[in-house]
């Protein structure tokens, strides 16, 4: 009995598709995609809610920074202001790991005190008796804008100074005449600043004629001294 040889035709293997990887790739792109959004997008949600509470407070000089989860607040406040409310408030945003204070303290009234010496020892060093007038005039005598441009530019330099502009003359003529003639030499003055941009809120002009002599009026030298300005610090 002879044996029987049973052959059996397998159909050729399949080729695996690339299909489905294409597609599990594309998939972890776009998880990758949000993912990397949403990290964008939660700092900047904290951001935004943290300036708003901010703004909220009134801290004008406050500044906030994100890092991830954490926030960072800079700037400069009164030292005398608390802002333990607000760093609550801030801890209490969705989301928020840490809040680190890093706001510089300042004393205001020692800082204002600070402020005035300073513009004070700068007045100071200006040599304002070169600002003089001509015989009967408001005009300048050569030399005075030297002193007035100083002046000018520490008034631009302090928007918050005040100055008093004062104006004097020699004895020559009535003393109606002169006290006019002071008050539109004291004028002159602060037309000229102005005209450098200091602020009018910054300047007061007054005249006195001729009665605060700082020199005899009996000599040309004297009396060329009297026709002057003197400028003192408003508080």
């Amino acid at each position: 009995m002879s044996a029987h040889t049973l052959h059996f035709n397998l159909p050729d293997a399949e080729r695996p598709s690339i299909w489905p990887w294409l597609i599990a790739l594309l998939g972890c792109v776009c998880i990758v995609v949000l993912v990397a959004r949403s990290m964008t997008l939660i700092p900047a949600s904290l951001l935004h809610q943290a300036q708003e509470k901010i703004s909220a407070a009134g801290f004008d000089d406050m500044s906030v920074g994100v890092n991830g989860r954490d926030l960072e607040l800079t700037g400069t406040i009164d030292q005398r202001l608390s802002v333990a409310l607000l760093l609550e408030q801030l801890r209490e945003i969705d989301g928020v790991r840490i809040v680190r204070d890093s706001m510089t303290r300042f004393d205001p009234v020692e800082t204002e005190l600070q402020q005035t010496r300073q513009f004070l020892q700068a007045l100071a060093r200006i040599d304002t008796t070169v600002v003089a007038f001509q015989q009967g005039s408001n005009a300048f005598t050569p030399g005075s804008d030297t002193a007035l441009n100083q002046i000018a530019e520490l008034l631009r330099n302090h928007p918050d100074k005040r100055l008093r502009i004062e104006g004097h003359t020699d004895n020559t003529g009535p003393d109606s005449v002169n006290l006019r003639l002071s008050q539109e030499r004291a004028q002159a003055v602060v037309r000229y600043l102005e005209a450098r941009n200091a602020s009018p809120n910054q300047l007061i002009a007054k005249g006195y004629g001729a009665t605060q002599p700082i020199a005899d009026n009996a000599t040309e030298a004297g009396r060329a001294r009297n026709r002057r300005i003197e400028i003192s610090y408003v508080d």
